[in-house]
């Protein structure tokens, strides 16, 4: 999870602006789209405002992402220690069978060369 320190309104408005930016637009396109005044959103991208549950939903079905992807924060860590540690407590947690599936993942995903 993130950092204590990080504050979540920026982070949720990390979170949108770079899946606004996923989709190659701009702040106004992400209003119209949404039905959302532009402004408001930048306001939001900047973690100046906390939206709404309303607002949210619409800035979601906009950008074409169920509303839980607007809060996935582990994609906004940049500190290596914070995912390895986030990628152990998952190694930690998983069954013996899964940890062998994933190994396989793993190897297709970044063959060793």
């Amino acid at each position: 999870m993130a950092k204590k320190t990080e504050n979540p309104k920026v982070l949720l408005g990390r979170r949108i602006r770079k899946l606004r930016d996923a989709k190659g637009w701009t702040q106004q396109e992400l209003g119209s789209q949404s039905d959302v005044n532009y402004k408001f959103l930048g306001e939001i991208e900047r973690g100046q405002q906390n939206p709404s549950f309303e607002i949210l939903t619409k800035i979601a079905a906009a950008l074409d992402v169920e509303l839980p992807e607007l809060f996935r924060y582990e994609q906004e860590i940049l500190n290596r220690k914070e995912i390895e540690s986030r990628i152990n407590q998952i190694i930690k947690s998983i069954s013996d069978a899964d940890l062998r599936q994933l190994l396989l993942i793993l190897r297709v995903t970044f063959p060793v060369k």
